[in-house]
């Protein structure tokens, strides 16, 4: 068994998210042969919208446009209830905005699906407090920048929580 098979067997043996994630988007980059399944598989495993992405981004390397947009529709479904239920959801959109997910698939796929998404991601990004925006983003690689150390990123939340509280 080759080195990616291996990675692949590991990826759904692993209850570490952390490490699903690191196998995740190493898997994603190298494109092993037989990846269309396994990312779809993926795909249906996982809870985490940039999980889900990032699956989608490895399976549109191998899926035709129509079989990448009936998974983008039920991602943009999710993305809506996002905002209902999870309003300043900043991790997961940080993610989904860095230039790993969708300015990666964007440009290397120009579905109107990707478009959509990109365009209800961006609406609810734009929604939030500006004390949500800009704490962190992903590299090409999907590794975590830092843009605001976490001390000050805890003050300015806690200090925009407390002051929601008060207005309540």
């Amino acid at each position: 068994m080759d080195e990616k098979n291996t990675t692949m067997e590991t990826y759904f043996h692993t209850k570490d998210i952390a490490k699903r994630n690191a196998l995740l988007k190493q898997l994603v980059i190298d494109l092993p042969e037989n990846g269309k399944d396994f990312f779809l598989k993926v795909y249906k495993k996982e809870r985490y919208l940039d999980m889900r992405l990032t699956a989608i981004r490895g399976y549109a390397a191998f899926a035709s446009e129509e079989e990448v947009a009936i998974l983008m529709n039920k991602m943009l479904e999710i993305l809506k209830k996002r905002a209902e239920s999870t309003p300043y959801n900043y991790q997961e959109y940080e993610i989904l905005r860095s230039s790993f997910l969708i300015p990666y698939l964007l440009e290397n796929y120009p579905y109107d699906s990707f478009k959509k998404f990109n365009e209800q991601l961006k609406k609810q990004y734009d929604a939030m407090p500006e004390v949500f925006k800009g704490i962190f983003t992903c590299d090409d690689k999907g590794d975590h920048i830092q843009l605001i150390p976490p001390a000050i990123v805890r003050k300015k939340i806690n200090d925009f929580l407390r002051g929601e509280q008060q207005r309540y």
